[in-house]
């Protein structure tokens, strides 16, 4: 996979080129962008970037996606593993921030709970853990100790609560308590075995084929795990205008 990663000093521009979202747009001229691989996605492409500035701080980091790669998605929504699509970080993105891949989960028909999630979105999961060690997590039906081993209270961010049970390959999902339907974009934590393990921007088809521009907040716990790595604390959504590319990203870092 790293093979291919490649250094690119490209500017990337929200879709309204008088606001600006993340540090990297407005200081062009002292970022440098360091791109995954580009992915097959529906009928276009996916790839993960980061942006660090020239004394090492990382500005954004998150997904890439060409317009089209918002159609041609598959329609089954019993078939994980083609709406799953696994993009790698490039080497800096990981020496840099805890997390060491990112995978977009394309739900057709939404899922649980009903009247909420139900409609077609995406998962936008930035794991904190390998790729072989998500693989690894088993159906909650058949192994529920590690989906029950909450992490410790002080990791916990404030107002998240743990959902019942947990779904393989992912762990167990932390839902906003101040989350208020109707769902068109929502921030979701998921962890594992006693440790957070993702997080995961969740955000509808309707909204990224809107062009909607969204920055916010959010909540962080008291305590780190893995320590001494930038974590984010915003997440952003925008299209950029020129290109039609969109841009599912977390900013706003701060060292742990």
């Amino acid at each position: 996979f790293f093979s291919s990663c490649s250094k690119s000093s490209e500017v990337l521009q929200p879709a309204d080129d008088t606001e600006s979202i993340g540090k990297a747009r407005d200081n062009p001229g002292q970022v440098n962008i360091f791109k995954g691989p580009e992915v097959q996605m529906g009928n276009g492409k996916a790839r993960s970037w980061i942006s660090i500035n020239h004394t090492g701080l990382p500005l954004e980091i998150g997904v890439e996606l060409t317009d089209a790669a918002l159609y041609g998605l598959p329609g089954d929504p019993t078939n994980f593993q083609a709406a799953t699509f696994l993009l790698p970080l490039h080497q800096k993105a990981k020496a840099a921030t805890p997390f060491d891949h990112i995978t977009i989960n394309w739900n057709v028909h939404g899922h649980e709970p009903e009247q909420v999630f139900d409609i077609p979105h995406f998962d936008f999961h930035f794991y904190m853990i390998t790729v072989q060690e998500q693989s690894a997590i088993p159906p909650y039906e058949v192994a529920p100790t590690g989906f029950d081993n909450l992490p410790p209270v002080s990791y916990w961010p404030d107002a998240y609560f743990p959902t019942p049970g947990g779904v393989p390959q992912m762990g167990r999902h932390w839902i906003d308590g101040f989350f208020q339907p109707p769902f068109s974009q929502t921030l979701i934590y998921g962890s594992y075995n006693g440790r957070f393990t993702f997080v995961e921007p969740m955000i509808t088809l309707d909204y990224l084929v809107s062009g909607a521009t969204f920055s916010e907040s959010y909540r962080q716990p008291k305590v780190f795990a893995p320590s001494n790595k930038y974590y984010p604390q915003e997440y952003n959504i925008y299209k950029n205008s020129i290109t039609g590319k969109h841009y599912i990203t977390l900013g706003n870092f701060a060292w742990r």
